[in-house]
Order: C-alpha cells, then sequence, then structure tokens
C-alpha cells in the first residue's frame, strides 16, 4: 500500500507486455549513499575467491556500491599484490556472458582492490590495518563492513581484534559471519558468546545463503500475495510437505572437512531448516527484519523434539575410501528426517526433510501436496490430489499439478503441470538473476537483516537437532547409515519413512 493506502500502481513489464508489474517504488533497490569500507578478512582462501568477491563484482558492475566505496582484502599470508589481484579476476564473470564492457569493469574494479596482511589475533596488526583505512577514506565518517571470510574457531579472535584497533569512527560497524555456526548447542552458544562481547546482535549478519536465493525470497510473496494459496496454507487442506536437497557429486576433494559435520549439520540443520520456516511461518506484520524474525523464531520454536527413529541415514559406497575420512566412519552423506509443528495450524501434518551427495539427481525443490479433497473421487485411485512444486535449482519454477479433461470424445481425465519457468517469465531478469551472496552482501551494506539468521533461530536449531544427533552418533544407536549406490536414489528406507507417516494423515 501507499501512503494514501491505495494499492500501488500496476504496469506492463518491459521485456514480456502479458506480465502486469506492481510498480511499488518502495520495493526498488535505493541507492546507498553512506561512504564504505568492505573489508574481506580472509582474502586469501577459497571463499572469498570463489564466492565474495564475485559477489561484489556484480554489485560494482550493476552500479549497485555506494558511490565511494573501498574494499580491502586481509589475510595472514604476505602476498603480492598483483599475484593476489590476478587470482581474483580468474573468478569474476558477468551473469550476462554478452555484456562488452563486461572485461573494462573488471579492470576497474581489479584496480580498487588493496590487500595487507596481518594476524587474526593480533589488535596491533589490525590497529595496522585501521591506519591504512583512515587514509583511504580521508579520515572521513565512513561505515565499515568486515567480512569474516574465515573459519569458526577464530571469529571470536578476529573480531577482538576489529573491536580493540578498527571499528568506524563516527560511522556504522558491521559483521558478516560464515557458516558453521557450531557442530550442537554447546559449540554454538561457546561461539555465539564469543560474538557477543565484542558486537550486539544488531551488528552481526549471519549468513545462509539459500535464504538469499530468489526462489526462496519469492516464497513470502507467493504464500502472502496470493489470495487462493493463503486460505489453503492449513493442515485442514496440505497433506505433507517435502523439502529436498540431492547433488549428483560426492564431496570434491572436501571429504575431510565434509566428515567433520556430516549432511545433517552441512545442510539439514540450516538451509533447509529455514525453508521450512518460510514455509510454515505466520503472516508477518510487515516486511521488516524484526517481523519476520519473529514469526520464523515463532515457528521453529513449535517443532516437535527430533529422535535418531526420525531419521534415517546412509553413506554412499566409497566414501570411506576418500582422503581425509577416518577409518570406519560413519558419518551420513544422505539424511531424510520427518518434522511435526506444534501448532493449530499445522499440528499432524508430517513435513520431510532429505538431502544427500551422490545421488542419481542435483536438485533442490519443495512439493506441498493437497489432501484429495471430495472432487478428487474422479482418480479413486490416486493418494494425493493437487500439488505445489518450487523448484528452487536448477531452472527456478513454481508448478501446480491440476486435473485436467484429456481432449477428445471420451471422458479421460489426467494430472498436467500449469508451470511458471521463470526463464519464461521473466525472460530478460532471468538471464541475471542475482547469486545470493550478491543479494545478502547489498543487504548487509544497506543495513537490512531480514534475509539473515538471527541467534535465536539459530540457538532453537541446534537444541532442536543436538539430542537427536547425539544419538545417532552413539555407538549404541538404533539408527546406523545405510550403504547406498552412488548416482542412486539413496537409502530406500527413506521410502519407508516416507511412507509410515504418510499414512498418519487422513486423505
Amino acid at each position: 500500500m501507499d501512503s494514501s493506502g491505495k494499492g500501488a500502481p500496476l504496469a506492463r513489464h518491459g521485456s514480456n507486455p502479458d506480465l502486469t508489474v506492481i510498480d511499488d517504488e518502495n520495493a526498488r533497490v535505493k541507492e546507498f549513499k553512506d561512504p564504505t569500507t568492505i573489508v574481506v578478512v580472509g582474502a586469501s582462501g577459497d571463499l572469498a575467491h570463489k564466492k565474495t568477491f564475485p559477489a561484489l563484482f556484480s554489485l560494482y558492475y550493476h552500479g549497485l556500491l555506494p558511490q565511494r566505496f573501498h574494499i580491502v582484502g586481509y589475510a595472514r599470508k604476505a602476498l603480492d599484490l598483483e599475484g593476489w589481484r590476478s587470482n581474483i579476476l580468474l573468478n569474476l564473470a558477468c551473469r550476462v556472458l554478452d555484456q562488452k564492457d563486461c572485461a573494462t569493469k573488471m579492470e576497474e574494479f581489479i584496480e580498487r582492490l588493496s590487500y595487507i596482511s596481518g594476524q587474526y589475533d593480533s589488535a596491533d596488526d589490525f590497529a595496522k590495518l585501521d591506519a591504512y583505512l583512515e587514509d583511504l577514506e580521508d579520515k572521513q565518517p565512513t561505515g565499515r563492513l568486515f567480512y569474516l571470510a574465515i573459519p569458526p574457531n577464530v571469529f571470536g579472535a578476529a573480531m577482538g581484534s576489529i573491536k580493540a584497533s578498527a571499528i568506524a569512527k563516527n560511522a556504522w560497524t558491521r559483521v558478516v559471519v560464515e557458516k558453521p555456526f557450531g557442530r550442537d548447542t554447546e559449540s554454538y552458544m561457546e561461539l555465539r558468546n564469543q560474538c557477543a562481547a565484542h558486537f550486539q546482535e544488531e551488528q552481526l549478519y549471519r549468513i545462509d545463503h539459500y535464504v538469499g536465493k530468489e526462489v526462496v525470497q519469492n516464497m513470502v510473496v507467493l504464500r502472502f500475495a496470493n489470495f487462493i494459496f493463503e486460505q489453503l496454507w492449513c493442515k485442514e487442506n496440505i497433506r505433507d510437505m517435502h523439502i529436498i536437497f540431492e547433488e549428483n557429486f560426492g564431496t570434491e576433494g572436501r571429504a575431510g572437512y565434509f566428515d567433520q559435520f556430516g549432511i545433517i549439520r552441512d545442510i539439514m540443520q540450516n538451509h533447509l531448516l529455514q525453508v521450512l520456516a518460510y514455509l510454515t511461518m505466520e503472516r508477518p506484520k510487515s516486511l521488516h527484519a524484526a517481523d519476520i524474525n519473529r514469526v520464523k523464531t515463532k515457528l521453529l520454536s513449535e517443532i516437535m523434539p527430533l529422535k535418531a527413529r526420525d531419521f534415517v541415514v546412509g553413506q554412499y559406497e566409497g566414501y570411506r575410501e576418500e582422503d581425509g575420512v577416518p577409518e570406519g566412519s560413519v558419518t551420513p552423506t544422505f539424511a531424510a528426517c520427518v518434522m511435526y509443528i506444534n501448532n493449530q495450524q499445522w499440528e499432524g501434518v508430517p513435513f520431510f526433510l532429505t538431502a544427500g551427495k551422490n545421488l542419481h539427481n542435483r536438485k533442490a525443490e519443495v512439493r506441498v501436496r493437497f489432501k484429495k479433497g471430495h472432487s478428487m473421487d474422479f482418480f479413486p485411485g490416486e493418494e494425493v490430489g493437487n500439488e505445489i512444486i518450487i523448484r528452487i535449482q536448477p531452472d527456478e519454477a513454481v508448478s501446480l499439478r491440476v486435473v485436467n479433461k484429456v481432449p477428445g470424445l471420451a471422458k479421460d481425465l489426467a494430472y498436467t503441470s500449469l508451470d511458471l519457468l521463470y526463464k519464461d517469465a521473466f525472460e530478460k531478469e532471468s538471464k541475471d538473476i542475482a547469486d545470493a551472496y550478491e543479494r545478502l552482501i547489498l543487504d548487509a551494506i544497506h543495513g537490512e537483516k531480514s534475509l539473515f539468521v538471527h541467534d535465536e533461530q539459530l540457538r532453537i536449531s541446534w537444541e532442536l537437532f543436538t539430542p537427536a544427533l547425539k544419538e545417532l552418533e552413539s555407538e549404541d544407536s538404533p539408527v546406523k547409515p545405510v550403504l547406498y549406490t552412488p548416482g542412486s536414489k539413496g537409502p530406500p528406507e527413506a521410502d519407508d519413512l516416507r511412507h509410515i507417516h504418510r499414512a498418519m494423515v487422513e486423505p
């Protein structure tokens, strides 16, 4: 609604005249005028090279960085500036490949990068960084965004050094941190306390890049901006939901790191749980960060406690032979679990979360399956009725499975799909869909926290998963990893879990 109380005006979409766009001035990306310095801590590592700097370049290319900005890399290694810049250049790309000025923009961006070496736990080294930044900023009030592309075990030391020696003068300071945020409740609380000792919650921006994906952001709009869906989104109409993450490759040389966490910690406790929250939370009072955080936190607190019996875990054949994997490892590379939400809207509805590596497919999607209802008497043998499929990756799409009459003289009926393919409906924009890191870094610069994970949500999520994880990892666990063939659908026991809980829901 605009200030007059009327809805935003409608306009025709430039690249698709059949598409009507809600022309809302408040929804557009606004110019950010605060002078800003971005310090990438851990600037010599893979995360910075493959994700952080490419996202910053894309923001620069599209003119979304502040007019006055500086980007400084900071890491422990003493590196040659030109060599470091050249390595970063290898990972830069323009999303639309035929942009004629892409190479020119890359060179401009690279020339704006500078590099300082120092230890993460040294206030003296960060004092040298601060002096360098003050010269760059011409001693003018300039906001500082510290992006910590470093392991969690040095978060506390780095934050302490930043707080002691390098916070902005007469301007804002924000700190972006990456997962993993611990591996259980105890380690998360220890990490949380280290961060809280130096910065307030409103200064901390915890990235879960899945929340920044275009289709995940659209879930709130799909639910609450479309009356037909909002009215149906409850236990009376929905039979079950499935949130699925599948990769058709293994650990890709990261087996030693992956084995410390496993698929539940790596994917399910964070990415998939955040998607579940967006799918099932109450309508927020507004799209402001505080209101979204409030309803997400409430929803997460209403999920029933998890036990080992709620899971099926698996491990693909050959995983134990990979470099860095301990002999006899029982770390799961596949997990399926069922959750229930203890509130009036969702009581009795099973929610299935599935994540796995080395499977037959690469996809991430949500399947919302509706009850049959009386109208489905036409298909008495069918198990479910209509279905909404939200494809997160690849090829973003939203599909609705409906019943139609097959053309012809007979009265045959068939399921068909009403498909909204982003590449067709948004032909121009779909070629230029922002990477999740771009969206999240831009929001951090603007001080917009709605797509970042709040401390309380993380605490609740770890309290939800930790008891089940301890039970699964104990020697006498009733649930052991089931071996599955690479390239398969995973352990068949996962289908058994779905069948058992699906049978508990009235058709």
